[in-house]
């Protein structure tokens, strides 16, 4: 089974809204992650893209990259979202697509190192949306990482 497939499958088990967005993890690679999903069962009651759907989309593609970012480098941690921010910047009248970029390797790699050393660490993602291949939306959170026993 392919990682993109995992990641899939894990996200439509634990995260329910994900599958009732009928949202799909469609590149998850060395270069960043995308997902999209039908405008259908996003829509809202002007005949577009409800923001929330855009929202949640957008986290869950932040949370992906941060992800595959671990998987890269051979860490497992645990990921949550701590801060965001987004802006609307027009109408998406057809398929949600949100992309992030892998950022720059020295990033990456400071990333890494703090977790590594310090069993924790955070970092911010910046995820886009477009419509007509024209900015729709804006996304910048931030992500922790921390290990799993840290929850108890």
């Amino acid at each position: 089974m392919s990682y993109l497939q995992e990641l899939n499958d894990y996200l439509k088990r634990h995260v329910p809204l994900f599958q009732a967005m009928q949202a799909a993890l469609d590149r998850c690679d060395e270069t960043g992650v995308r997902i999209s999903a039908p405008l259908a069962p996003n829509i809202n009651d002007k005949g577009i893209a409800f923001g929330g759907s855009m929202a949640a989309i957008a986290s869950l593609t932040g949370w992906a990259l941060t992800r595959a970012t671990l998987n890269q480098h051979g860490e497992n941690a645990e990921i949550v979202i701590t801060d965001s921010a987004l802006k609307f910047l027009r109408p998406v009248r057809g398929e949600i697509v949100s992309e992030s970029e892998q950022p720059e390797a020295a990033k990456v790699e400071h990333f890494i190192t703090n977790y590594r050393q310090r069993g924790r660490a955070r970092w911010t993602v910046e995820v886009t949306i477009r419509a007509d291949d024209e900015l729709a939306m804006t996304f910048i959170g931030q992500y922790g990482i921390f290990k799993s026993e840290q929850l108890r």
